[in-house]
């Protein structure tokens, strides 16, 4: 057993110092160098038998700690109690803090609340408390195209589904250990044969796919074990399968996080389902898992965009404002906070967003960390890395924040950004970017002359990139689609797709049988001549692409690629 390293006084009283001024165990640790579970020791033993916070003056009431913010936010709610003594008593016995009615009757009037118990719902809702309402008579009427796009699906990557990401499968699901195989070049699925798709949807930490098709059906497969398929149970699908319960909708785009769905619908309105212990899914609750389809509890401006990180989501309404709900643990959500507080037993919980919150302060900083606020940010793109979030804006600046590890920000620091912060390579005239991409630990651009720009790392054994670099190999190349899963690459550009990646692969590189499985270089995909990729997409470790098909040459060169068929459950 390890033992918790030694302090001084000196040490244990900076540790405590710097937890009082607002840092987390994780940037105490970084910041002195010292273990995280020694910071959280200290911190842990220093709340139970020192005050939990510093002792006031007298005569003048004293703060109190964030996390008795909380948990009096909690009782305040929860118990609804007739007065501020009551509560006071209750808060007392939830925090197993001392403190006076009179602080308590401060910290409720802070927080919004009122009246003479000072105890009912707040008169001036806080963002994110509350579902975003706009009254109907101001609320724009929006009816979204779907993507222009349409062709044959083609999937190439590894299809055990349980097994992906993981060293052996669930107990649960051990029948099916075997079922699935890697695919080492591109296949057709034989069931999809006549159906047109216009869309195709995974992440770089998913297990699961969707698409939609050109009369705006949604269909899904792949891991279901939190209901992530919408079809109502956690039965995990080989091949694709409409959802029934939104049959009636014309879904126009969607996003896959790791365990999670979203779905956006021609009116503007977003569906949910899947994991939800995070509160990711956006329905105002955390619970294990949500199987069917749900309206987010969100009633503001129509919707235009949807993407989902690992365990949080993003949406954008179409006046260019930014939402976000789900884990904050990185600062990823953007609302300047990380989210954590220590609960019982050293435990570290998040005070997880479950309600669309809108991201209000974008920044700039300079490099002696002056920040300055970046006004008039319109958002009209979102991307979802693992644990980071970028968006393009309306005047083609990039933001970017959340886990800075392996420089996958772009701001040459691997510090977390709890707001979004301006990515300066493309905040100059003729230098902005018109489309933006996310891997799961790294970030790319693609600026108005059409230069590629890579940022993070896919490879973490080897250095990461700290800062935008234009990626050479792909100089002259104009790209039309890009997808990145764990650590592999894929590109659509010009008449030709490209690939490239680490070891270890499972066949999303799309190289073919008895060829390379991996590459450190760009190179084509020369199973894919002669065949036009229209958009590529990456799950964590497979690979599907729309494939055109709009002339008998075309439709002949498709008809050779061997097809898929996966046996049942």
């Amino acid at each position: 057993m390890v033992r918790t390293k030694e302090l001084s006084d000196f040490q244990r009283g900076t540790v405590i110092g710097c937890y009082l001024s607002n840092k987390s165990v994780r940037q105490i640790s970084a910041m002195l160098e010292l273990p995280r579970s020694t910071v959280s020791a200290v911190i842990v033993k220093w709340k139970r038998l020192g005050a939990t916070t510093a002792q006031p003056r007298s005569g003048r009431p004293h703060k109190l700690t964030e996390r008795d913010r909380r948990v009096l936010k909690r009782v305040a709610r929860t118990n609804r109690p007739s007065s501020v003594a009551t509560l006071t008593t209750e808060f007392q016995t939830a925090s197993g803090s001392k403190v006076s009615t009179r602080t308590v009757r401060r910290e409720l009037r802070e927080m919004g609340f009122h009246g003479r118990a000072a105890a009912h719902m707040p008169k001036i809702t806080k963002s994110g408390l509350q579902a975003v309402t706009v009254a109907d008579d101001i609320k724009e009427k929006v009816k979204l195209d779907l993507p222009k796009v349409k062709g044959q699906l083609l999937i190439f990557g590894a299809t055990n589904w349980d097994l992906i990401g993981r060293k052996e499968v669930p107990k649960a699901q051990v029948a099916f250990r075997n079922l699935g195989q890697n695919l080492w070049g591109p296949h057709r699925y034989s069931s999809l044969s006549d159906v047109q798709v216009s869309s195709v949807v995974s992440g770089p930490c998913a297990a699961h796919s969707l698409l939609i098709t050109t009369e705006g059906k949604l269909w899904s497969w792949g891991r279901n074990e939190k209901g992530q398929l919408g079809h109502g149970d956690t039965k995990r699908l080989e091949a694709p399968k409409l959802i029934e319960p939104l049959a009636d909708e014309v879904v126009v785009a969607a996003a896959c996080g790791r365990n999670h769905t979203l779905a956006l619908t021609e009116g503007g309105t977003a569906y949910s389902f899947g994991e939800n212990k995070l509160g990711q899914l956006g329905q105002g609750n955390q619970t294990d898992a949500v199987l069917s389809p749900a309206l987010i509890q969100y009633n503001g401006q129509p919707l235009v965009k949807v993407a989902c990180g690992a365990e949080f989501s993003m949406v954008v309404d179409c006046k260019g404002n930014l939402y976000s709900f789900g884990c904050p643990e990185y600062g990823q959500l953007g609302h300047n906070s990380d989210g954590k507080f220590i609960a019982r037993a050293q435990r570290i919980e998040f005070d997880c967003e479950t309600i669309a919150r809108r991201v209000a302060i974008f920044i700039e900083k300079s490099k002696d960390g002056q920040v300055t606020p970046v006004p008039n940010v319109v958002v009209r793109d979102v991307a979802c890395g693992g644990n980071h979030t970028l968006i393009l804006d309306s005047q083609k600046r990039v933001f970017s924040w959340g886990f800075g590890g392996y420089g996958r920000l772009g701001h040459t620091e691997q510090k977390d950004e709890m707001v979004p912060r301006l990515v300066k390579l493309f905040d100059f005239p003729g230098r902005g970017a018109s489309q933006i991409y996310t891997g799961y630990q790294c970030s790319f651009a693609v600026n108005e002359m059409g230069g590629l720009f890579f940022w993070g790392v896919t490879n973490t054994s080897r250095e990461s990139t700290m800062y935008p670099k234009a990626v050479q190999d792909l100089c002259g190349w104009k790209v039309r689609s890009l997808a990145c899963g764990k650590s592999s690459i894929v590109i659509a550009a010009d008449d030709s797709t490209i690939s490239w990646g680490p070891s270890p692969t499972f066949g999303e590189l799309g190289y073919g049988d008895n060829k390379a499985k991996s590459s450190t270089t760009a190179q084509e995909v020369k199973t894919l001549d002669g065949v036009y990729t229209e958009q590529v997409v990456m799950g964590y470790a497979h690979c599907l692409v729309i494939a055109r098909q709009d002339t008998p040459q075309e439709q002949e060169t498709l008809k050779k690629l061997p097809e898929y068929n996966p046996g049942p459950l």
